[in-house]
């Protein structure tokens, strides 16, 4: 609602927007109010993140919850794992895991590597089935 109040850029009264909604303006207060205090503790959240993540850039969100639950109290923040993570994705944060694949040749074995003496030889002979 408060989106569309906002691309509405004063075209639309809040009093239209409302009774499109059918909601009361004390609803729209209520729920500005809410999203107002929401994004006052995901910035709270982000700013203390980023500061744990310059010496730790790697760790992970349930690592993150354990480390940082002292300074989620000292901040009033009531953070769980779940939201963290919501918190996170949201701002584009969340550590991606390293993916981890098998190396099969090692070409720089102390071995001789024959050179391929097949490689420029054309077949005569032809398919049989």
């Amino acid at each position: 609602m408060i989106k569309a109040k906002e691309k509405s850029r004063g075209s639309a009264s809040l009093s239209a927007i409302i009774a499109y909604f059918g909601l009361k303006r004390d609803a729209y207060y209520k729920y500005k109010h809410r999203e107002d205090q929401r994004s006052e503790v995901e910035n709270k959240v982000v700013a203390i993140v980023k500061k744990r993540r310059r010496s730790l850039p790697r760790e992970g969100v349930r690592k993150l919850t354990r480390s940082l639950d002292k300074e989620f109290k000292n901040a009033n923040l009531k953070i769980g794992r779940d939201t963290l993570f919501n918190i996170l994705r949201k701002h584009d944060m969340l550590t991606l895991r390293k993916k981890y694949s098998s190396r099969t040749t090692n070409s720089l074995h102390r071995f001789y590597k024959y050179k391929n003496i097949i490689k420029d030889v054309e077949t005569t002979r032809p398919n049989q089935v």
